[in-house]
């Protein structure tokens, strides 16, 4: 397979169930607040529990600890006052599968203030406590299909949302490109993963309007202000069907003029879960891609893609490892050998080699090692609200590379 459309790692739900406490042993929370009776309050309250440490930050310093993996926090306590504004986005990279795993509490406000986030309503010991002592919310499975009607109405309003995961070179750490993400914002369901509604809007035969709006909303993040002159070129997928229809690429070009960004801003990113069988069309939209000044890549390369060698002979500029593949090549001789040769194939073409999943410093060592170019993966971020994209970038830029 050529990769999962619109990347089934983004699953980001998180709705109340039934979970394990933090043993107090375990405790280390991330406080970000500047009122002294809360701060107060909370040293107490572990006291009371009798183990744990706590960091305390501003809520800048918090997303930017929380966009990666390490360190690792229990809980994250927020005052809203205390957010500068990214309250929203704190919630979003501290949710679900994709996010840190990190239990988030807000002290104090009101207790819809972020749908799904627990409330800690007064500056209590005996409150703190006994919210750090119930267990974790749990990823719960989602319930539920979306009617035909309702996928048109996500499309044509405002439930598609994108999340950004930042790729970096690995000759030096520098920042090079974000990948545009998909999540489906539902009133009623909740926020819905990729692989809950991209099959089904795929089915009714909505790929290409999925794919018009998160470039749509991915060209105007990318020339809007929070990543304005960072430098950063943005990654849009695009499945197969889509990319071998001259309309949608028209459409790609009309979208990128009109937000005031360039082609070589852009990477067309092949996603896709079926073979590559007709070469000489996808070699059509691809030749058109490449006279135009867009970088094209394919996704989820493994040993499962058929046909390999007459892709990468196709004018790509880019393909991106399988993150299972990664996983595995330090304890898989058999994957260690795939990806060298693919790797070797590729920069003989002069083709760019990023490594999908890299969530620990040995793996960015093996990667570099093997002389992948690139990597993504927990390790560099996790996939971030636009907001948070500076937040990130400013820290990642003041860390010294794994080397």
């Amino acid at each position: 397979m050529i990769g999962a459309a619109y990347n089934n790692r983004m699953l980001n739900c998180v709705t109340a169930g039934h979970g394990s406490p933090t043993p107090p042993s375990a405790l280390n929370l991330l406080l970000v607040t500047c009122d002294r009776d809360w701060s107060a309050a909370v040293t107490d309250a572990l006291t009371d529990l009798g183990a744990g440490g706590i960091s305390t930050c501003d809520a800048r310093g918090a997303l930017a600890r929380l966009s990666g993996v390490r360190p690792r926090y229990s809980h994250l306590l927020v005052q809203p006052e205390s957010a500068d504004g990214l309250i929203q986005a704190l919630a979003d990279v501290t949710s679900g599968p994709a996010g840190s795993d990190t239990a988030m509490l807000i002290l104090g406000g009101a207790a819809d203030i972020v749908p799904g986030v627990g409330v800690i309503p007064s500056a209590s010991r005996h409150a703190i406590r006994a919210a750090l002592s119930r267990p974790h919310f749990s990823h719960a499975a989602q319930e539920g299909a979306m009617l035909p009607g309702e996928l048109r109405a996500a499309l044509s309003g405002t439930m598609i949302e994108t999340r950004y995961q930042p790729i970096v070179l690995m000759s030096d750490g520098r920042p090079h490109a974000l990948e545009a993400l998909v999540r489906l914002n539902h009133p009623t369901l909740g926020t819905l993963s990729p692989d809950r509604f991209v099959p089904q809007m795929e089915d009714a035969g909505l790929a290409a309007q999925l794919t018009e709006a998160v470039s749509r909303q991915a060209f105007a993040d990318l020339a809007g202000p929070y990543l304005r002159g960072l430098g950063l070129r943005v990654t849009v997928n695009f499945p197969l069907d889509v990319l071998l229809t001259q309309a949608a690429l028209d459409r790609l070009d009309e979208q990128r003029s009109a937000a005031g960004i360039g082609a070589d801003d852009v990477i067309v990113e092949l996603t896709e879960s079926r073979p590559v069988e007709d070469l000489a069309t996808l070699r059509l939209s691809l030749e058109w891609l490449r006279a135009r000044g867009y970088r094209v890549a394919i996704d989820d390369v493994g040993p499962a893609v058929p046909r390999i060698a007459p892709l990468l002979d196709l004018p790509f500029t880019a393909i991106k490892l399988d993150m299972s593949m990664v996983r595995g090549a330090e304890d898989n001789p058999d994957i260690k050998a795939f990806l060298t040769a693919t790797i070797e194939r590729a920069h003989a073409r002069r083709i760019s080699v990023v490594a999908e999943g890299v969530e620990t410093v040995e793996l960015w060592r093996a990667m570099k090692a093997m002389g992948v170019d690139a990597a993504q993966g927990f390790l560099v971020a996790r996939p971030l609200p636009v907001t948070a994209v500076p937040v990130w970038l400013k820290d990642w830029n003041e860390t010294p590379a794994f080397g």
